[in-house]
This record gives C-alpha cells, sequence and structure tokens, in this order.
C-alpha cells in the first residue's frame, strides 16, 4: 500500500515537471515568436524598392507638389519614396544629395537636371551601378539618364509669346523679361521659345533680359531698375514662379496700370495678382503629375517594359476668367 502511495506520488510529480516544462516551452515559443515577427516586417518593407526624390527646394510649393504626386504613386506601387532637398537653392548641394543617394545604393533616383557637366558624370555612375535616374522639371540632355518627365520648355515659353501677341495681326510694344536663372537649363529654352516668336512681329521688341536668381524680392527690384531705365516698356514676362509677383509689385510702384504682365506657374499671390488685374495671365504647370509620371516610368522599367526618354507634363492657362474672389 505505501510503495502504491510512493508510485502514485511520483507519477505526479513526473505530470507536474512535464506540464511544467510544456508551458516553459510555450512561453520560450511566444517571447521567440515575438522578436521574429518584427524582424520579418522590418524585411518586408525593405524589400520595398527605395527611390530617392531630390528637389531644387525643400519647401518650395512647387516641388512640394512634385513630392504628392510621386508620394501617391509610390503608394499605389507599393514603392518607398525618400524626399531630400537643400533648404535654399543651391545646386552644389543638390549634386551632395545625388551623390549620398548613389552611396546609400537608392533602387532609382528622381531630380531636376542641373546642367553641369558634374551633374552628368554622377547621373553616369548611377547608371553604371544600376540604379536608373529621371529628371523632372529640368532634363539633363546628353546624360545617361533613363527619361525626362515634365514641361516641353521650349513651347511654354512659345505660349507666352502667343498670349503677349494676344492674336493681333501686327501687335506693338517694348518687352522687359526676367528669368529664374541664367544657368538653369529650363529658363533658358522658356527665353529661347520666347524669342522665337516675339521675332515674326516686327512691332515687338525686347528691351533686356534679367534673372531674379528665383527670389520674389530679386524680381521686383530687377523689374522696377528695368522700368526706370526703359520707360517704354509696355509688356513684362517671367518665366519663373516669383517673377510675375515681383513684377507686379514693381509697376504698381512705379507704372501702375501701364503694363501688362505675363507670368509662370500658379502660386497663391499670384492668382490673387491676376484677379486684381495686376497679372494679365499665367501658364501653369503638372508639377504633382511630374512626380506621379516619374514613378509610374520607374514602376514600368523595374517590372521590364520600354520607358519612352520624354514625356512632357501638359500646360494651361489662367486668365481672370478662371480665377475666382480670394
Amino acid at each position: 500500500m505505501a510503495n502504491r502511495r510512493r508510485w502514485n506520488i511520483g507519477v505526479l510529480l513526473l505530470l507536474i515537471i512535464f506540464g511544467y516544462v510544456l508551458v516553459q516551452f510555450y512561453l520560450s515559443t511566444e517571447r521567440i515568436r515575438g522578436l521574429v515577427t518584427p524582424l520579418e516586417a522590418s524585411e518586408e518593407d525593405h524589400t520595398k524598392l527605395q527611390i530617392a526624390l531630390i528637389s531644387q527646394e525643400l519647401d518650395n510649393p512647387f516641388w512640394r507638389s512634385v513630392e504628392q504626386g510621386a508620394l501617391e504613386a509610390a503608394t499605389k506601387f507599393e514603392m518607398e519614396l525618400q524626399y531630400m532637398g537643400p533648404f535654399r537653392i543651391n545646386a552644389e548641394e543638390q549634386m551632395k544629395l545625388l551623390e549620398k543617394a548613389i552611396a546609400s545604393k537608392m533602387d532609382a533616383i528622381i531630380l531636376q537636371g542641373i546642367g553641369s557637366e558634374q551633374d552628368r558624370l554622377l547621373i553616369e555612375k548611377a547608371n553604371t551601378l544600376g540604379i536608373p535616374v529621371i529628371t523632372v522639371d529640368t532634363d539633363e540632355p546628353g546624360s545617361k539618364r533613363l527619361a525626362y518627365v515634365g514641361t516641353n520648355n521650349t513651347y511654354a515659353g512659345q505660349e507666352m509669346g502667343r498670349l503677349l501677341a494676344g492674336g493681333r495681326d501686327n501687335p506693338s510694344g517694348v518687352i522687359g523679361v526676367l528669368i529664374g536663372s541664367q544657368e538653369a537649363a529650363n529658363q533658358r529654352l522658356r527665353l529661347e521659345g520666347f524669342k522665337s516668336v516675339i521675332k515674326i512681329y516686327p512691332g515687338l521688341s525686347i528691351a533686356e533680359v534679367r534673372s531674379s536668381n528665383i527670389s520674389r524680392l530679386q524680381a521686383a527690384q530687377q523689374a522696377e531698375q528695368m522700368l526706370k531705365e526703359h520707360p517704354e516698356i509696355t509688356y513684362m514676362a517671367g518665366f519663373s514662379s516669383l517673377d510675375g509677383i515681383g513684377m507686379a509689385e514693381a509697376v504698381a510702384r512705379i507704372k501702375p496700370g501701364g503694363v501688362e504682365i505675363y507670368a509662370f506657374d500658379d502660386l497663391e499671390d499670384t492668382l490673387t495678382a491676376i484677379h486684381n488685374k495686376q497679372i494679365k495671365s499665367s501658364i501653369v504647370q503638372q508639377p504633382s503629375q511630374m512626380g506621379y509620371e516619374a514613378m509610374s516610368l520607374l514602376n514600368d522599367y523595374f517590372h521590364g517594359h520600354t520607358v519612352t526618354s520624354e514625356q512632357y507634363t501638359p500646360i494651361s492657362v489662367i486668365t481672370g476668367k478662371e480665377v475666382t474672389a480670394p
């Protein structure tokens, strides 16, 4: 009887020990699973294609709009977008960011063409390493970029010339012109397109072309100086987004009501000036579409599809008819 009791106690102890081992095994398994799951999730996230978008200026409204379009496409195509750019317009800083993106082995890069030999060499380096590069807003002709997505800048300049001529057979007047930068390829192309139309009309002439350095303050200062030196100016045309606003400020001080102003892009202040009849009209680009289409082309490329080397986004014209009261 005593032996039987000892036997039962022994069996019970073995069952307790066995149960304890099972519980510890289960708890240990759950702990391991808890550690592994985040790693698996992280590994899964890392499999997303990493795309760098290098802007001309970090918080510039135009480039933030490019970013929004690219983010929308990134979500659709399950890519990861990293947006970066200098705090102030600085071509050297843009190239440093391009070098960093290449060194980080990004899967692809979207950037503005800078128009320098160093920029072309860096794009070639990315190409050699298997990193496709798409230029937006400004192309980098002669480089090994995969494609350009953005405005046909020559055509946009021509459209500005046609707007200024106003459909008249013999328009006449003297024009003052502002461009954002002498170095920027997109500005040069717009100016060339503009000149190609203006020269058709013997009554139209360009008094001077100045640079605003993509600054509202400098646009106003340069426009004011032009008006003082060339009081015969009756038209002004600006090819970067802050030029129209700066010109309107200068005209209000020097020659109110005496100059027709033609602008570029649709910043809120530009639209207000159009509504107030300070600016005649503005040519509007589609930056959000640029970002979206650039990502879409990358998605096609990574799926083995042929990619068009130039994809132009549309432009439109805004006049007082399209602008409601602010």
